[in-house]
């Protein structure tokens, strides 16, 4: 604001405090005469104007993007199964794990996936009882195993290397004398390992059921820490010579673990052992002709789903519904196409259509696996 006065002009300016100050130009000859030192103080007054500004622009502009990107919470999604080599499975499942977080991420939570894999099913249970993994994988009878003791819900089928059944087959050599089932007594069997469905569980139920007691006990029961231990007083376990059928009228069985399951066909055709269990999915597809040409069949098991997914007991409702939401049209558009070729040559995922009627032969079979098995010796 300015006035004249007796040609004067007087330009008021804020003050910095609480009064407005004065600033007096004298008008000579219609020349504007200023002080120095009036100079001097408006240029600082100006310059501190300036930056009071500067600094309110950016506090609005801060506050603004405040406003606009809030911080997000971050949780974390844990998906696993048990299985010995942790860095191989971690390297599969890592993507899928990596997908749903994506997917389930918003404006106000990030998600990011991790990956755990325990060596055994003990562990799996402890696991999903702690409410420490979100997301499990598994074959058919270890999560039936697994859910009966952790409280874990089974909620998806997974066509893993694009089927949704399989079965479990025992092969022989084909100069074999073995014909059928009821020529085991006496023999050797390969299984592939304690927590796999197809090369264990399965087709030793399978044997339970049909009256032949198994040599090979661990210290403990099917949901054995690491590698079974094989109870021997006298004389070696694996010993080739040994009449076997004279434990128990011609209706006992040894067993051993190959750990892998492309060992299988390997060892019966090399003699390790006189019976082999490996699922028909991996006899067709992973098991080299060469080898396979030198192999029978003479008896399976039951058709089982291929592969299920089940989720911890306290999991979100809300959390549970995107998860099944996700997965389920995971094989729908290009990247989670992608994502499942890559994780055992996966088809799709798919709701369980009658959890009773799939899990009933199942569940059935399960006390069978509790069966105290032969001592060697004993």
């Amino acid at each position: 604001m300015n006035y004249k006065e007796n040609n004067k002009v007087f330009l008021f300016l804020p003050s910095l405090y609480s009064s407005p100050f004065k600033i007096t130009f004298g008008l000579i000859n219609n020349t504007i005469k200023i002080p120095k030192t009036t100079i001097v103080s408006t240029r600082l007054i100006i310059v501190i104007i300036i930056l009071a500004l500067f600094v309110a622009a950016v506090n609005v502009k801060s506050f603004e993007k405040a406003n606009a990107e809030p911080l997000k919470t971050v949780n974390t999604i844990r998906i696993g199964t048990v299985d010995v080599d942790a860095v191989t499975q971690m390297l599969k499942f890592q993507p899928t794990a990596d997908y749903i977080a994506a997917k389930l991420s918003n404006n106000t939570t990030q998600y990011k996936g991790q990956v755990i894999i325990p060596s055994t099913i003990n562990d799996m249970i402890e696991l999903l009882r702690e409410q420490r993994i979100d997301l499990y994988f598994e074959s058919p009878f270890t999560i039936a195993i697994v859910d009966n003791e952790s409280g874990a819900v089974p909620f998806l089928l997974r066509w893993k290397e694009g089927v949704t059944q399989y079965h479990s087959l025992f092969i022989v050599k084909n100069s074999s004398s073995i014909k059928t089932v009821n020529d085991f007594g006496g023999k050797t069997i390969a299984f592939e390992a304690p927590e796999s469905t197809s090369g264990y569980l399965l087709p030793k139920a399978y044997l339970v059921q049909k009256g032949f007691k198994l040599i090979g006990q661990s210290l403990e029961s099917y949901l054995a820490h690491g590698e079974p231990i094989i109870i021997s007083k006298s004389p070696n376990i694996n010993s080739s010579n040994i009449d076997w059928s004279s434990k128990d009228g011609n209706n006992t069985i040894r067993y051993i673990f190959a750990r892998e399951d492309h060992n299988i066909p390997l060892w019966v055709v090399e003699g390790k052992a006189d019976i082999g269990v490996i699922s028909n999915v991996d006899l067709e597809h992973e098991t080299y002709e060469s080898i396979k040409s030198q192999l029978k069949i003479v008896d399976k098991t039951i058709d089982v789903p291929r592969h299920m997914v089940s989720y911890r007991s306290e999991l979100e409702p809300d959390l549970v519904y995107k998860i099944n939401s996700i997965l389920l049209n995971m094989d729908k558009e290009p990247e989670g196409i992608k994502i499942l070729r890559n994780f055992d040559n996966s088809t799709k995922y798919e709701e369980i259509p009658n959890k009773d009627q799939l899990f009933g032969p199942i569940n059935n079979m399960l006390p069978l696996l509790e069966q105290k098995e032969v001592e060697v010796g004993g």
